[in-house]
């Protein structure tokens, strides 16, 4: 957990140092170049265990063009398994940001498709001296392609609040839990099926996030 404050610090400093008013970069109507960073909150649902994760990660933003945008980010998501298991993943990928309509005003709305690299782990979270026997953690790595809309609402020149949702598909291995009981005891299986061809996954991912702009690379 100290680790965990430690990176939010680190990536909060500098916002916070450029958002002083006599630091803040030059804004002008050509966005073209403009480098921000922020942070972000997400909740993930309608995955394979139908439950619903929540995690935070940052990003930073690299504006290619007018109409373009990149987003590179990271993101650490963990969720209940039916209170017997944890899922964590850990996704770091990136994203690119196309504005079919207006580039300026309150509120931008964009298109994104994407991919990201996700590391995915499942483990116990049952008491050892509680009634059931658990099967050691699994893990894997995966690769995923994410497609999704949202909008910026640009509280100021400098400081904006995006939301948005996306359906990311998981290439890879099948994590999956049981139960089972005997004789008054409950199994819990973890399991990591084994295939020469992996499997699909999916999950719509809902994200809210603060970014400020720090000033133009080019």
């Amino acid at each position: 957990m100290n680790k965990i404050k430690l990176i939010f610090i680190v990536l909060l400093f500098p916002i916070t140092v450029f958002s002083q008013e006599e630091m803040r970069p030059s804004i002008t109507k050509n966005r073209t170049g403009m480098f921000e960073l922020g942070v972000r909150n997400t909740i993930s649902t309608f995955g394979s265990t139908n439950n619903i994760g929540t995690g935070f990660g940052g990003q930073f933003r690299l504006r290619i063009s007018k109409r373009i945008n990149t987003e590179w980010f990271a993101d650490f998501i963990t969720e209940d398994i039916d209170g017997l298991a944890k899922r964590n993943d850990y996704h770091i990928g990136w994203s690119v940001m196309f504005y079919p309509f207006a580039t300026e005003g309150k509120f931008v709305p964009y298109i994104l498709a994407g991919h990201c690299f996700d590391y995915t782990k499942v483990s116990s979270s049952v008491r050892t001296n509680e009634n059931i026997i658990a099967d050691e953690a699994q893990s894997r790595l995966s690769s995923a392609t994410q497609l999704g809309i949202g909008t910026h609402f640009n509280a100021t020149d400098y400081f904006d609040i995006s939301f948005g949702v996306q359906y990311m598909v998981h290439l890879g291995n099948d994590i999956h839990t049981d139960v089972h009981e005997h004789n008054g005891t409950k199994e819990l299986h973890i399991e990591k099926e084994s295939h020469s061809n992996p499997v699909l996954e999916g999950h719509l991912l809902f994200t809210v996030s603060v970014n400020f702009k720090l000033g133009k690379i080019w």
